[in-house]
Formats: structure tokens, C-alpha cells, sequence
């Protein structure tokens, strides 16, 4: 019984991953990371936005995509990054004033803060990207993923800027928080 109920899960997790057209636009390692993340628990709309940033990703940087693959299932193995994701699913329903945006928002700057200071600044957001990709990749976040955009004000007030370019706040924007 067991192993039929998991066969059902993967036939329904395939034909969701056939439906979203992923096999189509994007390398292979791509899906398989947007695969993992659904593995682990990802809300759906979470991985919509990863995918939708990856499409101008892979086209205009197809070179560059093992590499930033190979960073995201690194950071991906992390589980507090993995709660983040699980955390801001939960968090898709809510309104910009919801307590748990702040939490979350205490959560990742706490947890950035650690990573840079072990890891380097360069950690954090090395990628590389050009700032008109990086417009266009937060535009899609920001429109799939509407909270972001608050939790990036809450960001910033704890002392971290950017969605898809991450820095910390210098002293020259005025650091708040």
C-alpha cells in the first residue's frame, strides 16, 4: 500500500513538472535543483519563481549555469535555508503588516550575517549578475512572490539589501536597524 501511494506521488509530481514546462526552457541541472526544492518541501510558488528566474538566467548566461547550480545546491544543503523557504510559503498568504514577515525577516538577516562572517562577504552574493538582469530577476520575484518586496524593506532594516544581488546596507544608505 505504502509503495503504491508513492508511486501516485511521483506519477503526480511528474506530470506537474511535464505541466510546468521546466524540461522545456531550462538545463537539466535546473530542473533537478527546482526538483529538489519541491522534494523539500517548497511551496510551489516558491519554485515558480526560482524557475522564472533561472529562464533569463540560463539565456543570457547559459556558461555560468553549472556553476551557479553547483552554489545553489550548496546553499540549499544549509537547513536553515531550507526553513527560510518553507517559512516565506507560509508566509505567500499573508498580508505586508503580518508578524511573521518580521520573524522571517529577523531569521534570514541573522542567518546572512552568520554565513558572510564565516564565509566572506563574497559568499553571500558573488554571482556576478548584471544589474539589468538583476532588475528584471527581482521584478519577477516581486511579482510572483508579492512579500518579498516587504520583507526586503525588513531586510534592509536589519542591515541587508537586494533580492537576487544581496549586500549588506552601507554605511551611506543609512543603515536602520
Amino acid at each position: 500500500m505504502k509503495e503504491e501511494i508513492r508511486e501516485r506521488q511521483r506519477h503526480r509530481e511528474q506530470i506537474a513538472r511535464l505541466a510546468a514546462g521546466d524540461h522545456l526552457v531550462l538545463p537539466p541541472e535546473v530542473v533537478e535543483y527546482l526538483d529538489l526544492l519541491r522534494v523539500l518541501g517548497v511551496d510551489e510558488r516558491i519554485v515558480q519563481a526560482e524557475r522564472d528566474g533561472w529562464i533569463p538566467l540560463a539565456a543570457h548566461s547559459p556558461e555560468r549555469v553549472p556553476e551557479w547550480v553547483a552554489r545553489k545546491r550548496e546553499q540549499i544543503a544549509d537547513p536553515r535555508l531550507v526553513g527560510f523557504y518553507r517559512t516565506l510559503g507560509q508566509a505567500l498568504d499573508r498580508t505586508d503588516d503580518d508578524p511573521q514577515l518580521v520573524g522571517l525577516a529577523d531569521k534570514l538577516a541573522a542567518y546572512l550575517t552568520e554565513v558572510a562572517d564565516e564565509r566572506g562577504e563574497e559568499y553571500v552574493d558573488d554571482t556576478g549578475i548584471e544589474a539589468p538582469l538583476v532588475e528584471l530577476m527581482d521584478t519577477l520575484a516581486f511579482d510572483t512572490v508579492p512579500p518579498a518586496r516587504r520583507l526586503i524593506e525588513l531586510l534592509e532594516e536589519r542591515g541587508w539589501t537586494g533580492w537576487t544581488r544581496l549586500g549588506r546596507v552601507g554605511p551611506e544608505m543609512g543603515r536602520r536597524g
